[in-house]
């Protein structure tokens, strides 16, 4: 390993760090396994994993990790370590289109608590910031949580909601410096912000699941966005534009919509282009959940612009997964029915002739949970990329 220009304090984070991210792949791993994987000795390992016993960061569940597939061993067996969920708490926030979510949760993003508003088009950035504060406060009130329990709060935001709550954007990236000021001011405790887009596909990676390693997550609002996840890390990492899919065209002279080409997915597959193209042929206005009531009840005239335009969707998931090679899709805020659903993975099967080909999903970070996007960048940043070492640690 070569450790030429790194400090003691840099090696020793970032041999914790490592050990942190090899437990979480695992679940739980014996000392000897991570030596194995990290090329440290086990000296080194066990002196590591010890300090972090000692710091509650770790847990040794004194549990034997034995193969039944492998013969009986003499000597001392090894013992399994984990991650301690409850070494430190995270707070989340997530800003929709339509709604706020903030949540408590451990250091496995498993959700605690949480508390949800709903926001129009008027709502304005103090009363969503307000709602933010107050909730945090109520949940460490209420779970007696002190803010030296909390590693920090982790926010993200919708594109469609930057401007509302004063985001920058510079060289093409959203920054939140503002907001996070406001928010540290009440909290006391740090603030990261990032777009949730990015951070609803960091919350949605499984690093016990191998097949999950590589996917792809569209997620549809007023426009569409994609992240690819490779290796189980962001692919052009949090601050990568998400929306250049709304711009790809999918039918060659479809749909117009200005500033975009004809037949482009903003154009073809937004929820407000399916809207639209409903009441041109119904002669009525409809929400999705109208919509997707009268598709379920067999409406033709429905049916008929709904499936145009689920086979719109299924040549762009297919395309993406060729392209990205990726096998397993998130549909993030997607507002369809089961029915709905079915289609598409019906119209998908029908593009690929094998029905494992491409794995669809809905997202577990929805809704009342959308808050766990904002937690999983809290975890990532000041959990595993400080090697669960603290501000007072690293400034030492």
């Amino acid at each position: 390993m070569d450790t030429k220009g790194i400090s003691k304090l840099d090696l020793k984070r970032r041999n914790r760090k490592q050990i942190l991210l090899a437990i979480r792949r695992a679940g739980m791993l014996a000392r000897v396994d991570i030596a194995a994987q990290l090329s440290l000795t086990r000296a080194a390992v066990t002196i590591i994993t010890n300090q972090m016993i000692a710091q509650n960061i770790l847990e040794d569940t004194s549990t034997p990790a034995e193969n039944q597939h492998e013969p009986k061993k003499k000597g001392r067996k090894k013992t399994m370590i984990r991650i301690n969920p409850e070494f430190r708490f995270v707070l989340g926030a997530v800003v929709n289109e339509t709604s706020v979510s903030i949540g408590l949760s451990d250091l496995t993003n498993q959700g605690i608590d949480n508390r949800y508003f709903e926001i129009g088009g008027q709502t304005k950035a103090e009363e969503i910031v307000q709602f933010i504060v107050k909730s945090c406060k109520e949940l460490m009130k209420k779970h007696s949580v002190s803010a030296k329990q909390i590693l920090g709060l982790g926010v993200g935001v919708v594109p469609s909601r930057w401007d509302v709550l004063r985001a920058e954007i510079r060289d093409g990236f959203a920054t939140f410096e503002k907001l996070c000021y406001l928010l540290e001011m009440e909290l006391s405790i740090p603030v990261l912000a990032e777009s949730a887009i990015s951070l609803y596909a960091l919350a949605g990676i499984d690093y016990t699941d191998s097949s999950t390693s590589n996917q792809l997550l569209v997620y549809s609002g007023q426009k569409f966005h994609t992240v690819t996840v490779y290796n189980n890390e962001l692919l052009g990492g949090y601050g990568k534009d998400t929306s250049s899919v709304d711009r790809v065209v999918i039918r060659a002279g479809g749909a117009a919509c200005e500033g975009y080409p004809a037949g482009s997915v903003h154009a073809e597959q937004t929820r407000a282009a399916l809207l639209a193209k409903a009441a041109a042929v119904t002669g009525r206005e409809m929400n999705m959940d109208e919509l997707n009531a009268a598709y379920d009840a067999g409406d033709e005239k429905v049916t008929e612009i709904y499936e145009y335009t689920l086979e719109g969707l299924a040549h762009l998931i297919y395309n993406l997964c060729m392209v990205y090679d990726v096998r397993c899709v998130t549909l993030q805020s997607f507002r369809i029915s089961q029915k709905t659903h079915d289609k598409l993975n019906a119209l998908l099967l029908s593009l690929t002739g094998d029905e494992n080909a491409i794995q669809l999903r809905f997202s577990s970070v929805d809704k009342t949970e959308s808050y766990r996007a904002g937690s999983a960048l809290a975890i990532e940043r000041l959990f595993y990329e400080m090697g669960g070492m603290t501000a007072a640690e690293t400034n030492a």
